[in-house]
């Protein structure tokens, strides 16, 4: 960890848009690669600690934890276990970057990250940053990124065991062990989640209609050690592997495919094992060292490909980053230079399997008196579409001592997916376009924030601008032959309002977004995305009870458009759903807690196309017993 040192002097400063808990101390590591003070930042961004990811319940997923943040909305089709995707700020799926443990996560053919396949058991914070980062990240980060800690070694012996049941078959088991024998310290995490599920699709005239049950499992495992032979220095190894089943609803088209009734199903599996090396240098300079390698791979059966016995998928990323931070006589300075290969391999013949970006990240972060700023800068060299610069510009300044105002600017892009470029030429598919530019974005973002006492609120007008987007096209007309072309544009702009108060033993939270993210091209707006949506949370907390409710809400949107007109054709309509969550203390080693999600069993769809509605889980209820041994 760097070393607190650096942030110590740093001025109150909060520019937290909905902070589960007002909190100055907070340190945060994704706005500026950098660990500093949440209130001494000018970015949009949310934390949630474990106490936030464990409300959200034992048999959630983390995309029904995201849903609850500012700004940012989930796509799903059917169970829990199916795949899931999140829209930063209305931007699109593959627009979010994910990070665990600092790695990249993701798939290079599908160009996002399978946020189903990582259980909140393992993760011991969230770091949400909206808005542009690709000067400090490079692709992907047009609408934002979530980093993700997964839960670390303990500075005591720990038992950690916890069981629950619930709706629809859901289990979910986890163990968990960490110890600290002088300069070692390590940890090892365990968890197995099941559900029996409902069907995927709901309406009987779509062609992929089964009504069967479509489930899903998933282990987990993970393992964090470090040495530490001084205070300064830290050596250490991490490894995380979740391996899952998650069964779906399709039609393969016969005779040129599988019927309906096949039991469908897709094995994923993602791994990710990293070493780093943290050391102070000087006393006023940091350097750490992480080479690591993730890799994600899916396997569903039976293939979409007649004689083909599956359909196979498989990304390898290494990365190597080397980071220094520099304390200067004004804030401080970030020098990163970094090295991403990837590599993909399946059951499709692709013309090109890999493919390699080499970085350069500057910045320099500070704050003096009512000031406060950020600046980077980034250049990747990829070897397949060549170079790329991006910037990142934030600005605060304190009008009062409760009042604050605060402006960003940055650009960013989105590299092609494998699919893109070179996804092999198949009849009645389509084929990849190895010309294809990068997508690109540009972010400009104005807030203004109250804190006082225990009362926090924040207001931020964004607009986004992306240009280039990569879009599938049928040509000629009528050939179901699809191929992609730089050709879409969409402007994004809205305004997302946040407000957090503690009142003796109760918390009051809320937060709503409007927006009005539109394919500036056809004038029709983004599937799958809302104009207006938010949540309202109530908490209390007496003795050894903690319970509380939720609304979340979302407006109507849309879906399916259609492949010639680009108008959309299915209207999905808005929602609203009441969760509620308690937890009992039995004493310091023993808690037993229960969760309801969609109490008045509200039917919604996430998804939907011309001739298919995807179901939406129902009401569920979940309960449990943990065991903590300290």
């Amino acid at each position: 960890m760097l070393s607190m040192a650096i942030t110590s002097a740093l001025p109150s400063f909060n520019t937290l848009a909905a902070e589960p808990k007002i909190d100055d101390a907070a340190i945060t590591v994704v706005a500026t690669r950098q660990p500093s003070r949440i209130n001494a930042q000018t970015a949009d961004v949310t934390m949630l600690d474990r106490e936030d990811i464990e409300k959200a319940g034992a048999n959630a997923s983390l995309g029904d934890l995201l849903t609850r943040i500012p700004g940012i909305e989930l796509s799903r089709q059917g169970s829990r276990g199916a795949a899931e995707s999140v829209f930063i700020r209305g931007a699109n799926a593959g627009h979010t970057l994910v990070l665990v443990d600092g790695l990249r996560v993701s798939s290079a053919t599908l160009g996002q990250t399978s946020i189903e396949a990582i259980p909140l058991a393992q993760i011991e914070r969230i770091e949400i940053l909206r808005g542009a980062a690709s000067a400090l990240y490079g692709s992907d980060a047009i609408g934002g990124v979530i980093r993700i800690t997964t839960r670390p070694s303990a500075e005591s012996p720990r038992l950690d065991v916890s069981l629950g049941a619930g709706s629809r078959g859901a289990q979910e088991a986890s163990l968990a062990h960490s110890n600290q024998i002088g300069q070692f310290d390590y940890g090892v995490r365990l968890t197995d989640s099941r559900s029996d599920g409902v069907s995927m699709i709901t309406n009987p005239s779509s062609s992929a209609y089964n009504p069967d049950k479509d489930g899903f499992w998933r282990r987990t495992n993970a393992l964090h050690a470090n040495w530490r032979p001084d205070t300064t220095t830290e050596i250490g190894v991490q490894w995380f592997e979740s391996d899952s089943m998650n069964q779906f609803d399709a039609d393969g088209f016969p005779p040129f495919g599988p019927p309906a009734s096949s039991d469908w199903q897709t094995r994923h599996k993602t791994t990710s094992y990293a070493a780093h090396a943290k050391a102070n240098l000087s006393d006023a300079w940091r350097s750490e060292l992480r080479l690591g390698r993730s890799e994600d791979k899916s396997v569903s059966t039976p293939s979409f490909t007649l004689g083909q016995p599956d359909d196979t998928f498989k990304t390898r990323q290494d990365q190597f980053t080397w980071q220094n931070d520099v304390k200067l006589p004004l804030g401080q300075a970030l020098l990163a230079v970094e090295t991403l290969r990837e590599e993909i391999a399946s059951t499709n013949t692709y013309t090109n399997t890999e493919r390699t970006t080499d970085s350069l990240v500057i910045g320099w972060n500070g704050s003096q008196g009512k000031h406060l700023w950020q600046a980077a800068a980034r250049y990747d060299d990829n070897s397949q579409f060549g170079s790329k610069t991006t910037h990142t510009l934030g600005y605060g300044y304190r009008v009062t001592p409760q009042w604050r105002v605060a402006a960003n600017t940055g650009t960013s892009f989105k590299a092609p997916t494998f699919n893109d470029l070179y996804f092999p030429n198949t009849p009645f598919v389509g084929a990849g376009n190895p010309a294809l530019q990068p997508e690109t974005g540009r972010t400009h973002e104005l807030a203004l924030h109250y804190e006082e006492g225990n009362m926090q609120a924040s207001l931020t007008a964004f607009r986004n601008t992306i240009r280039n987007l990569i879009q599938w096209e049928e040509s000629p007309p009528s050939s179901f032959f699809f191929s992609p072309r730089n050709v879409g544009q969409a402007r994004i702009s809205g305004l997302t309002a946040a407000a957090t108060t503690h009142l003796a033993n109760w918390t009051l939270g809320a937060h709503l977004t409007w927006q009005n993210p539109k394919d500036k091209d056809t004038g029709e707006y983004l599937i799958r995305r809302a104009k207006k949506f938010g949540t309202l949370s109530l908490d209390h907390v007496v003795g050894a009870w903690s319970w509380g409710t939720e609304i979340q809400a979302a407006g109507s949107r849309y879906d399916a458009p259609d492949f010639v007109t680009k108008k959309n054709t299915k209207k999905m309509g808005g929602y609203g759903v009441v969760n509620l969550h308690g937890e009992y203390r039995v004493n310091s080693s023993w808690s037993v807690f229960a969760r309801a999600d969609n109490l008045f069993d509200k039917e919604y769809q996430l998804v939907s196309n011309a001739s298919t509605d995807y179901a939406s889980l129902g009401a569920t209820v979940f309960a449990g017993i943990r065991f903590s041994l300290r």
